[in-house]
């Protein structure tokens, strides 16, 4: 009987964060020869791919001392990742390991391999970030093993500030008040915004979310319905509705002129949430001017970084989950884990991989050090395709002064414990 080792890799950001590229639809799967090892890959750049051909697949195949395996990549487009996935996953045909964003475990949980008798003894499991094996534990056990990160945390200029003593703020009190002094509106626009998020607009829905955690409370109570109607909940959406009508008095209150370059580097931002792959290069000396530092908390909370996390999970269909957890261990060894986040760009999440990053970098020494302190990963969230555009409209309405508080609260839990129950999330 052949053997098919078929290997999704996408480069999902989870829950929107990178732009959505064309929708072509993945080639079908054909039958292969004996001993293919199939990958379905995604979003990923050319010199990526080219490492998978050239470079782990040889050497994996190497590793297992099998000279039949074979390497043959599919392409597929961004837009039909949801619907392939969910087909591949729900219907027990597909591929034997599934690259996923950070949010997936909750939507995929249930349906995949609980891979505890296969990676708990694993003695390097322990090197790999705390807030990484959240992500990929589902129901007290692990689904699958994390694989790249990207820490988020809020950059501040230092020099731009007007008072270099008061960077960085901790609370939702001394944010509003760093905004404030930083922020100036002239003429009915935007001077200089003493914040930007990672969307520009004033308001993103991951960065919402995590000012839910850093007020103390959660997405969902212990009986699984939607937390949206607590206290944490309005205190965020308050502080995100002080700091907006800082920045924007009113409605009609003009942007900032278009930025060329990197936000942070404009002279008219002075912190804001970027990934990096939107900040200056860590060789330019701007960074000596630049801190970073967690979101701040509210008044019962702690402060926070958003982690995100791509990883591999292998779904309960997979008739030899030994073979598909071998692979897991070995492209997450570490020496593939410095391999693999030096061509696709992102960052390794095991800690013993970060000994370079940080002994030659000092900005990553920074990052890294605050994703450890504060990380928090962004996971467990439910029926995210359809939560997104849900905080997206309520929100903005609240923000925009069309609603009040109360109503956008309610709106929000009930519509989203609509939605849990829907898609089978509630009993």
């Amino acid at each position: 009987m052949k053997r098919v080792l078929s290997l999704l890799v996408l480069a999902v950001m989870a829950f929107g964060l990178l732009p959505l590229g064309g929708n072509t639809a993945p080639e079908p799967a054909v039958a292969q020869d004996q001993d293919t090892l199939e990958i379905y890959i995604t979003g990923l750049t050319e010199d990526t791919l080219n490492w998978f051909r050239d470079v782990a697949f040889p050497a994996f195949r190497e590793a297992k001392g099998d000279d039949s395996l074979q390497l043959e990549i599919l392409t597929g487009g961004w837009g039909d990742f949801d619907v392939t996935v969910a087909g591949w996953i729900t219907t027990g045909e597909g591929p034997d390991i599934v690259y996923l964003g950070s949010e997936y475990a909750a939507t995929y949980g249930d349906l995949l391999a609980d891979l505890d008798p296969y990676l708990a003894d694993w003695e390097e499991l322990d090197q790999f970030l705390p807030a990484a094996l959240d992500t990929v534990t589902w129901d007290g056990h692990l689904r699958g093993l994390p694989l790249l990160m990207s820490p988020r945390p809020i950059f501040y200029r230092t020099d731009l500030a007007a008072d270099p003593e008061a960077v960085p703020p901790m609370t939702f009190e001394d944010a509003l008040s760093f905004v404030e002094a930083n922020s100036a509106v002239a003429d009915g626009a935007m001077q200089q915004m003493g914040f930007m998020d990672i969307g520009s607009g004033l308001f993103d829905a991951q960065e919402f979310i995590a000012y839910i955690w850093s007020a103390g409370g959660e997405l969902y109570y212990e009986d699984g319905t939607s937390a949206f109607d607590s206290e944490e909940t309005a205190e965020a959406l308050q502080y995100m509705y002080d700091r907006r009508r800082i920045m924007m008095p009113t409605e009609t209150t003009a942007g900032l002129p278009p930025i060329e370059g990197y936000p942070i580097a404009s002279g008219s931002v002075v912190s804001g949430i970027f990934p990096m792959w939107n900040m200056p290069a860590t060789s330019d000396p701007i960074w000596e001017n630049i801190a970073i530092a967690p979101y701040p908390a509210g008044a019962n909370g702690e402060p926070v970084v958003q982690v995100f996390i791509d990883w591999l999970s292998v779904p309960e269909y997979v008739e030899d989950p030994s073979l598909a957890v071998d692979f897991l261990k070995f492209i997450g060894s570490q020496e593939n884990a410095i391999a693999l986040s030096t061509v696709a760009g992102f960052t390794p999440v095991r800690q013993d991989a970060w000994e370079e990053l940080r002994s030659n970098n000092p900005v990553w020494d920074q990052l890294l050090q605050a994703a450890v302190d504060y990380g928090r990963a962004f996971s467990d969230i439910r029926a995210s395709a359809e939560l997104r555009p849900l905080i997206v409209e309520q929100v903005n309405l609240y923000l925009s002064d069309q609603q009040s508080l109360e109503d956008t609260q309610l709106f929000l839990k009930e519509e989203y414990d609509a939605i849990l129950e829907e898609n089978g999330y509630l009993d």
